[in-house]
């Protein structure tokens, strides 16, 4: 008997704007044979973990069961993508590791790909040190969730023996509202315009001009304490963010790159396409497909002159870019092109910034994991998140808050900073951020 049979899962959700626009970027990896689309969740544990347990937990979430079952419809021209609910009885694959170095995570698995073909698009692996503990890491194609949906994927797995847990069906896209034609095209030469003029050549990318290729990617872990975050939270205020401490790690990832870019003589205008939730603040789903908005900020060496001159132009463009509800608009076209066939929606992407897709890639996923505290019932010692590794630009800075203490997990490409340069990075990186402290 099928476990899920008394909660029917869609057969059919099609892919949103956003999901489409990284199957954009998974076509961009198989062009340039570098990075991957996927993203991972690491939990640390004092403990060492169960592989039948961890297997007869996940086997209870419709929702995992639903991610192990699926696979991608792409039809022909004027039709959308969708996910398609297979119901083959796959079960998530939890792969087993032993490493020596503590809390270190083995290259084969941070190396290991999720193609749009995979017969999975979620797996998970437990890595077990000597010192008896372990992490537990769940790895998923971009293409399914954004940053906040795999929190509540999270709070999800840990409601799985609670009665107030949501219905499966409260995780799935709802259907959308339709929009006239002739909304779309009015909106697509407003945006059109606007993402012109603010992806304007010349763009200095830390990838240069000259990157063909990057095989090899890396991740550099940044941690503080809570008493060190606490400062950087005051340093944040005192240089103008007044909405949290968003715009300030921006700003300050942006200094350091321009920093980097000078000592190699290549700086100038920094173009950075910036992810934020587009769900309703509060909500508690979708958890499936990405949700996110953007947010585009262009820096010159005006702007780049201080962290707090910086900071303001963001604010300012962002209050400009939010009262014509330009990220509205640009959802409105990532949609409107998921009619188009992936080819050309590359060819036409592709052309913005010469192939460029930002000069150095952020996320923050804010205070989304904050106060998770356990995970199927265990204490949860940290976590973090590693993100897609995306070429060009090779180079991402995602930031994530755990029990208020900060950590900062850089995705980098060697063939794109060189060990003198990611040092020089980092060091650049905590300066900036205690700044005025």
């Amino acid at each position: 008997m099928n476990l899920f049979s008394h909660s029917p899962l869609p057969e059919k959700i099609p892919l949103s704007g956003s999901d489409c626009f990284h199957l954009v970027l998974d076509k961009h990896a198989r062009k340039y044979n570098a990075g991957d689309n996927v993203m991972r969740i690491v939990f640390y544990f004092d403990k060492s973990l169960s592989k039948p347990e961890i297997e007869e937990r996940l086997s209870h979430s419709a929702l995992i069961h639903w991610l192990c079952n699926i696979r991608l419809v792409t039809p022909p021209f004027f039709r959308k993508p969708y996910w398609k609910y297979t119901d083959g009885g796959r079960k998530i694959c939890v792969h087993e590791h032993e490493h020596a170095e503590e809390f270190s995570i083995p290259e084969t698995v941070l190396n290991r790909d999720i193609p749009i073909d995979a017969e999975r698009f979620i797996e998970c692996d437990i890595v077990r040190y000597p010192t008896g503990r372990s992490v537990l890491s769940l790895s998923w194609n971009h293409i399914l969730m954004d940053g906040r949906g795999i929190g509540m994927l999270v709070n999800h797995l840990n409601e799985l023996d609670e009665t107030n847990g949501l219905s499966p069906q409260d995780h799935f896209p709802v259907a959308e509202k339709r929009t006239g034609i002739y909304r779309y095209i009015r909106n697509m030469y407003e945006v059109k315009r606007f993402i012109q003029d603010s992806s304007r050549l010349p763009i200095a990318s830390i990838a240069g001009k000259n990157a063909k290729s990057s095989k090899h990617f890396s991740n550099r872990i940044i941690y503080f304490t809570r008493e060190e975050t606490a400062l950087i939270d005051q340093a944040a205020f005192k240089h103008g963010a007044r909405f949290g401490a968003n715009l300030f790690y921006l700003s300050c990832c942006a200094h350091a790159v321009n920093l980097i870019n000078s000592q190699r003589g290549t700086e100038g205008d920094l173009w950075l396409p910036i992810p934020y939730d587009g769900r309703l603040k509060g909500s508690k789903g979708p958890v499936i497909s990405n949700f996110v908005a953007y947010l585009f900020y262009r820096l010159t060496s005006t702007e780049l002159l201080d962290v707090k001159t910086t900071v303001g132009s963001m604010n300012r463009q962002m209050a400009e870019q939010l009262k014509t509800e330009m990220s509205r608009k640009y959802n409105m076209l990532l949609k409107m092109m998921r009619h188009f066939p992936l080819w050309l929606y590359y060819f036409l992407i592709s052309r913005t910034g010469e192939g460029n897709f930002s000069s150095f890639l952020y996320s923050s996923t804010g205070n989304n994991f904050n106060q998770v505290n356990h995970l199927f019932g265990m204490p949860v010692k940290n976590l973090t998140i590693y993100p897609s590794s995306t070429f060009p630009p090779g180079l991402t800075f995602s930031f994530l808050r755990h029990h208020d203490a900060l950590n900062i997990n850089i995705a980098y490409s060697s063939d794109i900073l060189s060990k003198f340069e990611l040092d020089f990075l980092e060091e650049k990186m905590r300066n900036l951020l205690f700044a005025g402290c």
